[in-house]
């Protein structure tokens, strides 16, 4: 067989440098936004996005509240540690990210024809628990890009009370982990200062 009869490589897919600095390296923790309301289509065409990042056995934990209204954004924002209240604000759209407690209630969708999936973490709350937790900030890291994907700016907060927000906001069942404040970026806007570094790779990886 010649090489000219042997199978051709596939060329594999990849981001131009626009589309990587659009997602990564010119991409930052927005705290001032250009005032416009985030259309609720954005948030949907993100999710249908970040919900085919892998994930362990395809179980889907994440779940997200958006605050769009007077009520819900009040409820965020003194739930906020007072450090990050004022930034909250200054938000057009305050996101919630959450873990389903139940996520394997929905086995049938993630998990066709696998009841045993669904019974195993029943059987084991520790184990559900564990993995509700990793597998919502997995589906977090999917989103995060995915928003800024739909041409919008974010940033992401840990700092604020979990159980009073769960008491105040949270379906029954679903956890919060992440504040995201949204919305649409400044042009030339440099309120977030210059960048920090970030370890390299020589740091960071290790091959075995």
């Amino acid at each position: 067989m010649t090489t000219a009869n042997l199978p051709q490589p596939t060329v594999a897919f990849s981001l131009d440098q626009e589309a990587r600095e659009a997602l990564f390296t010119e991409a930052r923790s927005a705290i001032a936004f250009d005032g416009r309301e985030v259309d609720a289509d954005l948030v949907t065409r993100a999710w249908d996005l970040a919900k085919f990042g892998p994930t362990s056995n395809n179980t889907q934990p994440l779940r997200v509240v958006v605050a769009r209204s007077e009520a819900a954004r009040s409820a965020v924002i003194e739930a906020a540690a007072p450090f990050n209240r004022p930034k909250l604000e200054e938000a057009p759209l305050l996101l919630v990210a959450a873990h389903d407690d139940r996520f394997h209630d929905l086995h049938e969708t993630w998990a066709p024809g696998m009841p045993q999936l669904a019974e195993r973490f029943e059987a084991n709350p520790e184990m559900r628990a564990s993995l509700a937790h990793s597998g919502a900030m997995l589906q977090l890291g999917y989103l995060i890009i995915a928003l800024r994907a739909e041409g919008l700016a974010l940033r992401p907060y840990g700092g604020f009370d979990k159980a009073a927000l769960d008491a105040s906001l949270m379906p029954a069942g679903w956890r919060s982990e992440v504040i995201l404040g949204v919305g649409h970026p400044v042009e030339g806007d440099d309120r977030s200062g210059d960048r920090r570094g970030r370890i390299t790779a020589e740091t960071g990886v290790r091959e075995l």
